[in-house]
Formats: C-alpha cells, structure tokens, sequence
C-alpha cells in the first residue's frame, strides 16, 4: 500500500474490505473519520451497481470518502473524480472484482517524487505528475479538474480555461508544457533543462510497472501535437 493518504487509513482497511464484499455486486460506500476508523453506510442510489449516493454527512468529521467497484476497475472515473473536488477530501476505491476486495487507493496523491510513480489514471498520472511539477517549481497551481480515461482532448481544453498561451513546439524552453499524440493530444509531460521530458506514459488506465520517468524530449518529437507556456 502506498505511504500517502492510504498509510493513515491502514487501520480501516479491514473494515473497508468486507463492506465491499459483502454489498457487491451492488457499489459499497462508506466515510473514514479523523480518528481512522470506517463506518459503512447505505447506498442510496437507484443504480446501485453502477454508482452511489449517501445521506448528507457533516464533511469537517471525515477523513475520506470510499466507496467500492464491484467492477475491479482501479482508477476514478471522471464521475469519482467530479465528485471529490465537489467535496473536497480525499476519496478512496476499493477495486471488488468478482467480489473479492483487493488494494485500495486514495487521491488526491500527493507528496511523491517526480521519478517512479506507478501509472493510475487520475491519481499518478500524467497530468498529475505536471500539476505536481508547477506547483513545486513554479508555484502555479493548476486547479483540479475530472476526466475519464483516454479524454485527451480535455488536455487542450483544460489550458485553454487557464488561458496559457501556445507556443510554437520549436521555441519551447524549460516550464513549458509539451502535448503528444498520434494526431490528438493524448499525454503531456513538462519540458526540462538539458533537452529532457518529465512525464509519465501509460497504456492502460492502472499498470503499476509503467512509471514515471525523465528521457531526451527529442525521441518523442513525432509525437508532438503542441506546446503550451503555463502562467
């Protein structure tokens, strides 16, 4: 498990666990109070097995919020990723495939280095990693937004509302910002002194052995869609 919001939450994992299992195939949800322990809740909503809803709860009590997927997917949809910047605290997900509970993971995932991180979409991924760098390097903070996997054109969108500027891919310096795809601006990475990108690839949306890494920017140029200058 790893040593970010998941280490204060060890102590309701058990918990945790057997809720997920025991409401699957329906979604479990539950909130974990400041003091680490889980109360499981009733999921309220009509879909049960798609998604969930709970009774109002006094947020400035919990910790976090979990909630399960029966369906073993190991990432936030754009859904659980709307739903935690509405709320504001960190979330959890329980992956439940066939009923059986495995590894949680919280987000926001903060704190770690820029080298290494295991690719989970919405939580260390690409976009993570370069809003991770501004905010260390440049001290711009790029406000959370939700998008599902394979939405990179949410990329451009995403810098068009931050109203930061384009640059043509010849003149980009370090800070800057460089869009890759095949046609489309699927991946981002941050452009580095030396000629080098920080950025982190990732073919599926949880492939813990795909991680985080630093290469020339120019074995990636064919890629190149765009640069853009944060501000």
């Amino acid at each position: 498990m790893n040593r970010g919001w998941e280490a204060a939450f060890d102590g309701a994992w058990l918990a945790m666990q057997a809720h997920a299992e025991a409401e699957y195939p329906a979604e479990s949800v539950g909130v974990i109070g400041l003091d680490g322990t889980y109360k499981p809740m009733s999921n309220l909503h009509v879909d049960p097995a798609g998604s969930w809803q709970i009774e109002d709860v006094v947020l400035a009590g919990v910790g976090a919020i979990v909630h399960s997927h029966p369906s073993g997917a190991a990432f936030p949809s754009g859904a659980d990723m709307e739903s935690q910047i509405a709320a504001g605290i960190p979330y959890g997900v329980v992956p439940c495939p066939e009923g059986k509970a495995v590894e949680p993971f919280f987000w926001p995932d903060g704190g770690r280095p820029y080298l290494g991180r295991p690719y989970r979409h919405g939580v260390t991924d690409c976009l993570q990693l370069v809003r991770d760098w501004l905010r260390r390097e440049r001290g711009i903070e790029v406000p959370p937004f939700a998008y599902d996997w394979g939405e990179g054109d949410r990329l451009v969108a995403g810098a068009e509302e931050l109203g930061w500027a384009s640059i043509d891919p010849a003149a980009a310096v370090a800070g800057d910002v460089v869009l890759l795809g095949r046609g489309r601006p699927t991946h981002c990475g941050v452009l580095l002194e030396g000629g080098l990108l920080l950025h982190h690839p990732g073919a599926k949306p949880w492939d813990p052995t795909c991680l985080s890494r630093r290469e020339p920017a120019a074995r990636l140029s064919r890629l190149v869609v765009g640069v853009v200058r944060p501000a």
